[in-house]
């Protein structure tokens, strides 16, 4: 290496260390990073001397409300209290202590002391305030008898006269008090002394009026009427007694009192409302309010299946209990299961019986036909069909029954979600029910991330399933001995088998299931299984299968332990689910006939119907959807050696880990995990 080099290496480290001992100096001389100063809190407050006078306890008292010390405050107060002072200095401080408690939320704590306030000797201004504060704390403790007398004692003896805009007020907070005490014939007097300290009828106050007195008795409207007021205000009052006498049956009376109604305000909304109620009693005069029509197969086929029904409408209506209030009247139709019947009998118990509102038919044409009519001639009609659809046809029509969606939604849920399923197989009758039932099984399995690997449909009237089975399972025919070493073996590529039919060919392809190996699998029904002829026929051979419902005969619930009771003791056989149903639908209709708001048009009655939340029922609580189907809960049936019984957690046997690559193959007749076995039975035909 050269000196020229050396020389010039010398003097490139010479100034990197120049460049970083400047560096240095720089990061020396900046300031230090500003740290946070976290902001101070409220000073303390300096220790309260409790053995000052009263005046002055009191002044540190008001110093810690103003500043919202309000806790502080108490304290301070209440050392001053314990020098028993003088009542005028009593109630300052009671009022004061209120305040405090309630800026506190300790609403109980203030109204005590407000109540404790002196009855004499106190400050006419604070006694005033402390008046008005109590009964409004009263009401917001749910404590509104308590806080109605706080205002009607303030009303009538003040401790001070109250000025207008106390008076108002004191008004205003009773009505509304009144009012949410279910007293509108007091509340609408309070109402029609605040609109004469007014002067003038504003259109809130027109409108609160209007509402307030409209919910109360005549006898209560007829003591407000005769006296000298603004022909408005008569006219509220003369059309909420019109409704009132709509309400309790007197049709020509409402009718006379909306005469006087027309003369007094002829054009505004008044007067429009009493038209639309004048229209409303024409309609009740059309209709018995307590009238409820049955429309039932009682001839042909369906006519013990009618009759079966027609006795748990009864139970449901009351009609042999003797209970208070309105009795509903039963008019009984015969549908005789045709489609022509039915049309012409919803017309009869509507032309001839005024029935209100009408339960049935059964079966998918008559049901159909009389769900048209019934909206045709604009009478509520509650359909026990066991098809979709007929609440479509309109407003005044709703259905109680287990529709094929909801018998669908709720074995999926069963079966996928709660038992990890993803692969079915369907084996149905070549029908609108079996297909029908196929349809909304494949979409609901799509839409739940599974798969329908194989469907087989069978003539309807088959009483052999042996080719069908073999189909399903991909056997070849022809007679040989299933399970022999050298016969062919069933391909169960699929987790879960739905079978909607009734309970005769249910049994009859279980058994040849079985017959030909085919286990492990989940078997699925409709509604249509849950009939003890399936268990008498093949009990042995659906163990373990799920089928919906929404009525359980051996549930702990009173409501349902009254219905099967009375129900055996009638027919001497337990009811079933459609008897259920047909007991649910008449009993909403008897509660809204007994209740203290009975609808007394058709209209009114649908409106009602359309309202229904939560009533108790022996199929479980009802509500009303928007699509006026009854919604109560599904229940999961399965099959035991007792019979039949909801799905209880430990049925549900979770699925076992995959195996991995290099595990043995199981036997091809082995169950698949998370799967009740099916249990050997007979062959049918062998």
């Amino acid at each position: 290496m050269t000196a020229g080099k050396h020389h010039i290496r010398r003097r490139t480290v010479f100034a990197a260390a120049l460049l970083l001992v400047a560096a240095l100096l720089v990061w020396g001389c900046a300031p230090a990073p500003k740290v946070p100063v976290p902001s101070p809190g409220p000073a303390p407050e300096a220790k309260l001397d409790k053995s000052l006078p009263p005046t002055a306890l009191e002044k540190a008292g008001d110093d810690r409300l103003a500043r919202g010390r309000h806790m502080l405050a108490v304290d301070a107060y209440l050392a001053a209290l314990s020098q028993n002072p003088g009542p005028l200095a009593v109630s300052r401080m009671r009022l004061n202590l209120a305040l405090a408690y309630e800026g506190a939320g300790q609403r109980v704590m203030a109204l005590e002391q407000l109540r404790s306030m002196p009855a004499k000797g106190g400050d006419p201004e604070v006694l005033t305030k402390g008046l008005l504060m109590q009964a409004e704390l009263e009401r917001k403790l749910g404590q509104l008898n308590q806080s109605s007398a706080t205002l009607r004692r303030l009303a009538k003896m003040p401790p001070r006269p109250l000025s207008e805009a106390e008076q108002r007020q004191v008004l205003d907070s009773l009505a509304a008090t009144q009012g949410a005490l279910g007293q509108y014939g007091q509340a609408t007097g309070t109402l029609l002394e605040l609109a004469g300290m007014e002067g003038l009828v504003t259109p809130s106050l027109q409108l609160r009026l209007a509402r307030t007195a409209g919910r109360a008795s005549s006898g209560e409207l007829e003591a407000q009427l005769g006296k000298p007021r603004p022909p408005k205000l008569n006219a509220i009052l003369l059309l909420a007694l019109a409704r009132a006498q709509f309400r309790e049956g007197r049709l020509d009376e409402a009718l006379s009192t909306l005469g006087q109604v027309d003369g007094l305000v002829p054009d505004d909304a008044i007067g429009d409302q009493a038209k639309v109620l004048r229209q409303e009693i024409k309609q009740a005069k059309l209709v018995d309010p307590v009238a409820v029509g049955v429309l039932l197969p009682l001839s042909g086929p369906w006519a013990q299946t009618g009759k079966e029904v027609l006795a748990a409408v009864e139970l449901g209506l009351g009609l042999y209990e003797s209970a208070a209030g309105k009795a509903p009247v039963l008019y009984i139709a015969d549908s005789r299961g045709r489609v022509m019947e039915s049309a012409a009998e919803v017309d009869k118990l509507v032309d001839q019986h005024k029935v209100m509102a009408i339960i049935g038919p059964l079966g998918a044409g008559p049901s159909l036909a009389a769900a048209r009519q019934a909206q045709a001639r604009q009478v509520p009609l509650i359909s026990l069909a066991r098809i979709d659809g007929v609440a479509q046809s309109g407003a005044y029509v709703f259905q109680d029954s287990l529709t094929p969606q909801r018998q669908v939604d709720g074995l999926l849920t069963e079966a996928m979600s709660l038992r990890n399923k993803k692969r079915f197989a369907v084996l149905a009758p070549d029908n609108s029910y079996g297909r029908g039932f196929d349809g909304l099984l494949e979409k609901g399995v799509i839409a739940r991330g599974g798969e329908t690997v194989r469907r087989v449909y069978y003539d309807p009237k088959a009483t052999d399933f042996t080719q069908y089975v073999q189909t399903l399972v991909k056997l070849p025919p022809g007679k040989y001995r299933p399970g022999a070493p050298d016969s062919p073996q069933p391909v169960i590529d699929f987790e879960a088998l739905f079978m909607p039919d009734g309970p005769q060919a249910v049994a009859m392809a279980a058994s040849q299931l079985r017959y030909f190996d085919v286990t492990g699998v989940l078997l699925m029904g409709t509604n249509l299984w849950h009939e003890a002829r399936l268990v008498e026929l093949a009990s042995r051979d659906v163990q373990g299968a799920i089928m919906p419902g929404c009525f359980d005969p051996g549930s702990r619930d009173p409501i349902v332990q009254k219905f099967v009771a009375e129900y055996q003791k009638a027919l001497q056989r337990t009811p079933s689910l459609l008897e259920a149903q047909g007991y649910d639908a008449a009993q909403v209709l008897r509660h809204l006939i007994r209740g203290n708001a009975a609808p007394r048009t058709r209209v009114a009655m649908r409106d009602a119907l359309a309202a229904v939340k939560d009533l108790p029922g022996v199929c479980g609580p009802i509500t009303m959807s928007p699509q006026r189907l009854f919604d109560q809960p599904v229940i999961i049936f399965t099959v035991d050696r007792a019979g039949f019984r909801p799905v209880q957690p430990q049925d549900r046997i979770p699925p076992e880990p995959a195996p991995s690559a290099d595990a043995a193959t199981p036997p091809a007749d082995q169950a698949q995990p998370g799967a009740p076995p099916l249990v050997q039975g007979q062959p049918s035909g062998q």
